[in-house]
């Protein structure tokens, strides 16, 4: 039998996938499970020994109707049993669809329920991402254990000499940036919670971070710092991060990919987000949401997190 899962888009969602992945396999042991991703996520779900196999498609792939069609009508030929769709777009409904799967299960979102075979109703508003998802497989609560981002020998001794060529041994992973302007670290507020620290820090981003992370070195050049913004893939990233003695993270990807490793990860986030997306394993969040009622911003949150507040916190982790 094979069972299809259409991933979500982004890297932190994906991340959170990753338990139900896990416990779709131990429920069809026998069975081959693909995952159906954008290109950018796949990384998280490389060398997982849950998945059998992963069909990845670029922006351009999915750009517009007529290419969506033709790659929904394209996975016709991997003769799908079952596919689950852990987004709530239409588009994946339309892909599903098209694929001729025997069954088609997600939620009834988008006016997509025709599309579908098995729908859901959208669960009530609190429910952790996690366990929506899991809800699709009859798991009601998400319990945490064993093992879900998976690298090699290779990455691993790769990720060691690349810290050995910068001279970095022990080290923070910082995330400042999101893909929300308002959930980035304010700089003004990195400068004091890093003040006065002797450790070693690397900040982590995307090509388009550059600019930003030099100007948090250089407001901060008594300290440490060593940015990898831009120069790395996902993967690497990854195995880089795995080595980290900690890390400090904006409601990002990067975030849920450290604590979902068993890095000790404190996590920033604002208007409540943390409800339903905050990382899952070795975390702790501070979300100071409940001093604004109703909370629809992230900024303001962030910056009434004081030096304090995280050296509780990390005493904690």
């Amino acid at each position: 039998m094979k069972i299809a899962v259409y991933s979500p888009n982004w890297v932190g969602d994906a991340t959170l996938s990753l338990p139900f992945i896990n416990a779709l396999k131990s429920q069809n042991f026998e069975s081959e499970i693909i995952v159906i991703c954008r290109d950018w996520v796949s990384p998280v779900y490389q060398n997982n020994e849950s998945i059998d196999n992963i069909i990845s498609f670029s922006s351009k792939d999915l750009r517009g109707y007529i290419t969506t069609i033709k790659k929904g009508i394209w996975l016709r030929e991997q003769n799908i049993d079952y596919f689950y769709t852990l987004t709530d777009s239409l588009r994946s409904a339309i892909i599903m669809w098209l694929s001729k799967a025997k069954n088609r299960i997600g939620y009834s979102s988008q006016m997509r329920a025709p599309l579908l075979t098995d729908t859901f109703r959208l669960p009530l508003s609190g429910l952790h991402r996690t366990n929506k998802y899991l809800n699709l497989i009859g798991i009601k609560d998400f319990e945490y254990s064993g093992k879900y981002i998976f690298l090699d020998k290779d990455e691993i001794r790769w990720a060691r000499k690349k810290l050995a060529t910068c001279n970095i041994k022990n080290f923070i992973a910082v995330f400042p940036f999101s893909i929300s302007i308002s959930r980035t670290f304010p700089k003004s507020k990195i400068k004091e919670w890093l003040s006065d620290s002797a450790d070693q820090y690397i900040i982590f981003g995307a090509d388009s971070d550059k600019e930003e992370s030099l100007k948090i070195i250089n407001q901060n050049k008594n300290i440490s710092i060593h940015s990898f913004c831009g120069e790395l893939t996902l993967r690497k990233s990854i195995a880089l991060i795995s080595l980290a003695d900690y890390a400090l993270a904006a409601d990002s990807g990067l975030g849920h990919i450290s604590s979902i490793l068993g890095v000790s990860t404190l996590s920033f986030f604002g208007a409540k987000r943390s409800v339903t997306t905050k990382p899952i394993g070795k975390n702790i969040t501070i979300d100071k949401s409940d001093r604004c009622n109703p909370c629809k911003k992230n900024t303001c949150c962030l910056n009434v997190i004081t030096k304090s507040d995280i050296d509780f916190a990390l005493k904690s982790l």
